[in-house]
């Protein structure tokens, strides 16, 4: 299984891989190298299911690969509820999972999704609460079916580092807007912070192997290799500090923002703050939406393409705009096969779009104007229906609509509004000015701002990184031209 999913060559990419480890999962050694998340390694393994659901313990299997869902929860070196598609790999470690009995692939508590007519939503608020005396017996046995976690065995960790800073300009996001927002205010003269989550900058650029023009140089290629250089160019700037794996979580009433680093707390009080926080993917909604082997799109870019790892032999995409065509030539260049590709458009909103005119005169066939109803499978998606149709998989990559990550703009309370994105979501965006300012001392950005591009990623960040280094006596006449050419692009785009 090993040997099939590992890339050795790429159309596009160079594939490199690091020093190889080893580690434990359970009873199994698993191989591994240097730069691989836990979870990218047991992928290749062939591990499928790794976790099981709160109430019917359900397989759950990778999902976003970024963080941002519950899917892959598990113990590492006896730290319950590590996302271990964040967690790299590290020699000698130790994988367990945490909500399965005996084992995540076969899971006794399953047998709860047959008697779901006695395990109705909220069952537990009403169920075992009389008597009052049990109920402390009752909470330990929840408690475990849900899969929190227990700790064994650990020391209590070393209280965290604190850390108190004041920044002139503060980015929090290391996406194409943020990049271009440090750039610009550090070009300007600005003292900038530019704080990632992650542990490379580039946010979801750096997957995406999509060729097209660098909004820095006019430059034409794939975009991860412009996001790569941008990254580099902004590291080496001398007046750019930056941290990475480092969360930016919350505002607090005296005006610093809270940042968490692994053993550290950092209080930043910044001058003038710029939000990249970029956007999550949205699942689409259908019967067994939830099976293993089912991706986002984003997800399935970050394994392929920074861990060189294959999500299967044979994929379907479920889209509604051109992302899912790209993220299927992606998919053929990976030497995976593409079944065909559903798209909620109908034809006539679908073949003006360059890459499904390209995908159109591929082998790939369109079934446009369809949605799917259900994904077929038992522990592992094996084929999806719609309409009248049935086509087999062992992957399923949802390409659908984004929601902005602006949750640290509404903390500091700035106005916003709900948007139809489509039939079945809503996105909150906040009001921006001119300027992408949305307070005071705030500017928020890129896909966290409800956009989508590079090209307008990058003017966004243009715009409030030169506004930034402005509002704090920075730059000149040369930089206020250069941000007022950037706001006249920019309202061409929209």
């Amino acid at each position: 299984m090993e040997d099939t999913l590992r890339m050795q060559t790429h159309p596009i990419l160079r594939v490199e891989r690091g020093r190889q480890v080893q580690f434990h999962f359970g009873r199994r050694l698993i191989t591994a190298y240097e730069g691989e998340t836990v979870a990218a390694a047991l992928f290749a393994a062939g591990v499928r299911v790794f976790s099981r659901s709160f109430k019917y313990h359900r397989p759950r299997g990778l999902f976003c690969m970024s963080g941002h869902c519950s899917n892959c929860l598990m113990r590492v070196d006896g730290v319950p509820n590590e996302r271990v598609c964040m967690r790299p790999v590290r020699q000698g470690m130790q994988v367990e999972s945490q909500n399965a009995w005996p084992s995540l692939d076969f899971d006794v508590a399953a047998i709860t999704g047959y008697l779901d007519f006695l395990v109705r939503p909220g069952f537990q608020y009403k169920r075992f609460i009389r008597p009052r005396w049990a109920y402390d017996i009752w909470e330990k046995f929840l408690r475990r079916m849900a899969g929190i976690g227990t700790i064994s065995g650990i020391k209590d960790p070393a209280p965290a580092k604190r850390v108190q800073i004041a920044a002139q300009t503060v980015v929090i996001g290391g996406g194409t807007a943020g990049l271009s927002a440090a750039w610009h205010a550090a070009r300007a003269g600005s003292q900038v912070l530019l704080v990632e989550r992650e542990d490379l900058l580039g946010g979801r650029g750096l997957f995406d192997t999509e060729r097209t023009e660098s909004p820095a140089d006019g430059l034409h290629g794939p975009r991860c290799a412009h996001t790569t250089k941008l990254a580099r160019e902004v590291e080496a700037l001398p007046n750019c500090r930056v941290l990475k794996t480092a969360t930016a979580f919350a505002w607090y009433d005296d005006g610093f923002l809270a940042v968490s680093r692994p053993g550290e707390f950092w209080e930043v009080s910044p001058g003038r703050a710029i939000i990249a926080t970029g956007s999550y993917d949205n699942p689409m909604v259908f019967e067994n939406n939830d099976l293993p082997g089912i991706f986002l799109s984003g997800g399935l870019q970050r394994l392929m393409h920074r861990f060189f790892i294959r999500p299967g032999q044979r994929a379907v995409v479920a889209t509604c705009n051109d992302e899912g065509y790209a993220v299927a030539q992606q998919l053929l260049d990976a030497a995976v096969a593409v079944a065909g590709i559903v798209d909620e458009r109908a034809e006539n909103d679908i073949f003006s779009f360059p890459h499904a005119q390209r995908i159109r005169n591929t082998i790939v066939p369109v079934f446009a104007g369809q949605r799917i109803n259900r994904a077929v499978g038992r522990r592992h998606v094996e084929g999806i229906i719609f309409g009248n149709r049935k086509l087999s998989c062992d992957v399923l990559c949802i390409a659908g609509t984004r929601t902005p990550a602006n949750e640290l703009g509404f903390q500091r309370t700035c106005e916003g509004t709900y948007i139809l994105e489509s039939q079945n979501q809503f996105s909150r965006r906040a009001k921006t000015d001119a300027t992408l300012r949305a307070a005071p001392d705030m500017f928020i950005v890129g896909s966290a701002n409800g956009g989508q591009g590079l090209q307008r990623a990058w003017l966004e960040g243009k715009i409030a990184g030169l506004t930034a280094a402005l509002d704090l006596g920075h730059g000149g006449k040369p930089e206020e031209a250069e941000r007022n050419e950037a706001m006249k692009l920019l309202g061409m785009q929209q």
